[in-house]
Order: structure tokens, then sequence, then C-alpha cells
């Protein structure tokens, strides 16, 4: 009998769990509000990137940002001041959205005299981290069995709005976010999701379209007709080369200003087939959009910050861009290694699906990395000395022999890591979910984001505060 009451529970969550969500109607706009933004006319441009990876990223977000914060530029100013943009994606927008809307405003000073954190930022630096640290994933299972919603992946993107909404954001709107950039009190956001429609990024962001529409074929002649060359690229080049851009709220015809904070970072941290994608019926029309994980394909967050400053530098609004990435996306190597050892065939049950999109996203990566490189090389982009990309990755930072600078926590565990190889094997393992439990993961990742941003800072100062 409590065999078959049991059945029947399961049965029952399971329909309950099957039912079909509703779409999130959004009024029609075909204009941006009052709180459009735009790109401030500075001599030099210093976005943010926080990659993708779940609370890793996060952590690793806010302690790379934490890191930036105690650098002194040569006018006495903490490089966090210089930032124009955040952007992000998944994991790393969690970290970037409660940046740009708790951190302390533009009267507050960021270091004391003697370059120490000033009592304001180093309480909201160490509440930025208590907060980030929660355990979302626990939360999202125990709402979505206890509202009847499981498995219906929509409906878990609803309970993960509601879930950071109620402990991260409250009811913030990207409104309040776009009104402290206007005061300075914060830099800009660009919270990167993906259009299932028609597979573009969408930039969830206050600024205009026209920001991120660089001209690449104007850089391309200019290049060319300085060699005595021509090329008349085809309308199926042109056409994939605008498919790169991102699109932004107003070209699906939503206004982003009233757009809920924590329903956007949904939109970028869902990850389909377990969460999301979001669904958005726009207007009184029949009309829907389908957005989820800001990660296809390019899981660092940069690719709308490059072409963002790209089209400042063709513009000659900005003299320099540098751009410093905050990645901690999961090393594909690691899934080689797990998969060399792996003597089962795959199954439904025991298949790791993110190794799809893992495949897609190494391989555009590479090609993307390759692509810009090539690009500045030929002269069509400008040269590292005028825009450049500062890469800090998680699994890169320098540990000592002797094991020294190991955090606190990772002494304290009954086998404590005992070589460099073992550290850095540990962090390249964290897993990509939206929870971190272990102390000792977390310290190795604001550790690590310490270390690379000490051993790269010289680099990040010398191309802010050259004339």
């Amino acid at each position: 009998m409590a065999i078959g009451i049991g059945l029947g529970l399961v049965c029952a969550l399971m329909l309950a769990g099957c039912a079909s969500a509703t779409a999130f109607r959004v009024d029609r706009s075909d204009v941006i509000g009052p709180y459009q933004s735009a790109v401030p006319d500075r001599d030099v441009l210093f976005g943010v990137a926080l990659s993708g990876g779940g609370s890793r990223a996060a952590l690793f977000g806010q302690a790379g940002l934490e890191a930036l914060a105690r650098l002194r530029t040569a006018d006495g100013a903490s490089v966090i001041d210089k930032i124009s943009h955040l952007s992000s994606v998944s994991g790393g927008s969690i970290a970037a959205a409660y940046y740009a809307l708790k951190k302390p405003g533009r009267d507050v000073k960021v270091l004391n005299a003697d370059a120490t954190l000033s009592d304001a930022y180093r309480t909201f630096f160490e509440t930025y981290r208590t907060e980030l640290s929660q355990d979302f994933e626990t939360s999202l299972i125990w709402r979505q069995l206890l509202s009847f919603r499981w498995i219906n992946s929509a409906l878990a993107a609803k309970t993960l709005a509601e879930i950071l909404g109620q402990r991260l954001y409250g009811d913030a709107r990207l409104r309040d976010l776009a009104a402290r950039e206007k005061g300075g009190d914060s830099p800009g956001l660009i919270i990167n999701t993906t259009l299932y429609n028609n597979g573009r990024r969408l930039a969830l962001t206050s600024l205009p379209a026209e920001a991120f529409t660089y001209d690449f074929f104007a850089d391309l002649d200019r290049s060319l007709q300085k060699q005595g060359r021509r090329l008349d690229p085809s309308s199926i080049s042109r056409e994939r080369w605008d498919r790169l851009r991102p699109m932004t709220p107003i070209e699906i015809n939503i206004d982003p200003c009233p757009a809920g904070l924590a329903g956007s970072v949904t939109a970028s941290a869902s990850f389909p087939p377990l969460v999301g994608p979001l669904t958005l019926k726009i207007g009184d029309d029949e009309t829907y959009w389908h957005a989820g994980d800001g990660g296809l394909y390019e899981n660092q967050g940069l690719e709308s910050l490059i072409l963002l400053y790209l089209k400042q530098l063709q513009l000659k609004r900005a003299k320099r861009a540098v751009m410093v990435l905050f990645d901690s996306s999961f090393p594909f190597a690691v899934g080689e290694r797990r998969l060399l050892r792996r003597a089962e065939p795959f199954s439904l049950l025991t298949f790791d699906f993110s190794r799809i999109p893992s495949i897609m996203e190494e391989r555009a990566t590479t090609y993307q990395t390759l692509f810009f490189q090539s690009l500045q090389i030929e002269g069509v982009f400008p040269d590292n000395k005028t825009i450049t990309v500062v890469n800090l990755r998680h699994t890169e930072a320098k540990w000592a022999a002797d094991m020294s600078d190991l955090p606190p926590a990772c002494k304290a565990e009954a086998t404590p890591l005992a070589s460099p190889e073992e550290v850095k094997e540990r962090i390249a393992e964290i897993p990509t979910r939206l929870v971190l439990n272990s102390e000792c993961d977390r310290q190795l990742l604001f550790t690590a984001a310490s270390k690379l941003v000490d051993e790269h800072g010289a680099r990040i100062l010398e191309f802010l505060d050259r004339p």
C-alpha cells in the first residue's frame, strides 16, 4: 500500500512538472525609455568580462573585482574606478549584477592613503563574497518539488529568478542600474544571453543597438587598400558577420529598462534542459522569443565588449581599450581525462549532456581567438597596443612549491594538497553548479584571482596610465 502511494505521489509530481509553463508577457516598445545609456567619452575604455561557470564563476569574478580594487593607478585612484563596463555570462552574471547594483557610490573612496581598502569597500566585498557563497542549487530543487513544478525546465527558470530576487537583487530593474551608471556610481552592465530563435546573442543592457554595430568591412577595405588589394565581400559574408553582432532588447521590441534584474540574470545563467530557457511574449502579438544560457558558443562574456569597443575606436571616440577577462570556464581537458578512464558506454542516465555544447564552445573559442589575432596582424583590427585582452584563467595561477600560499581551509583538510600540481588539479575539477560547498575550493578561487591580478597588474596599469 505504501509503495503504491509513493508511486502515485511520484507520478503526480512528474505530471505536475510536465504541465506547460506560460510565457512571460512584456509590453511592446519601439524605443528605449529615459534610462537609455551611452558609451562614455574616454580616451581609455576599460571593460571587465566575467565568464560562465555557475558558483565557481560567480566567486572567481567577485574575487577578481576585489583584487582589481586593490590596484592603484598613477592618479591615485583604484583600478575599479576606471571600469567602463562589465560584461558577463551565466554564473558570471550573478556576480556582475550584484556588483553593479550594490557597490558603494562614486562619493565613497575605494582605497585609503596606504593603498588598503577603505572600511566601506572592505565591508562591501566581505558581504559580496558571503552572499555569492549561498547554496542556490538546493533551494532551487526544493522549491521546484514543493511547488509541484518539477520537472519543467521553464518553471525551473521562474524558480531561479524568484530565489535570486529574494536573496540577492530584490525587485531591482535594469533601469536602476542605468540610473547608477548615469550617476557615476557603477559601470555599465551587459548581461549576455542567447536567443534560441535565431542563435544570436542578446545583450541585456540599456545601451542602444547602434553601440554594437562595428563596421568590420569598412576596416577590412581600408586595410586592403593600403596593400593595393580589393575584396568585394559576398552577401553571405555580410549576413554571417551581422549574426555575430549581439542584438539588444529594443530590436525584439522590448524596452530593457523595466526588465527585472533577477530575471535577466536567470536568462543568462539558465542551463537547458535543466533550467530554462525563458519564453517572452511581446505585447499582444503572437510573437515569442526564447532566451537562455549566455555561454552558448562563447562562455567568456568578451565578444560583446570587443564589438562595443571596436565601434568606439572606429569612430575615434576613444584612443585605447583594454579588457580584463576573469575566465573560470570549466577546462575542456578535464572532460577528456575523465572519458579516457570511463569504461562504460553512454546511457541516458550517465551521459554528461554538457559535453556536447562544450565541444562546440571549445572550437568556437579557438576560431574566435585566431580570427581576432590574425586580423590584428593584418592591420584590420587595431594593434594590441590600442586594444588588448588580459586573460586571467583560474587554472593558471602559480603556486609556491612549498605550499606556503595554500589557503588555511585547505591546510585544515584531512589530506592537504601536497604540490602545485595537485592544487591546479583541484581547481580545475571544481564543478559547474549553483553551489560550492567546499570552503577550501572557495578560498582557492579567491587566492587564484589575487595571484593572477598581482602577476598581471603591471600590464593593466601600464595600459591605463599611458598618456
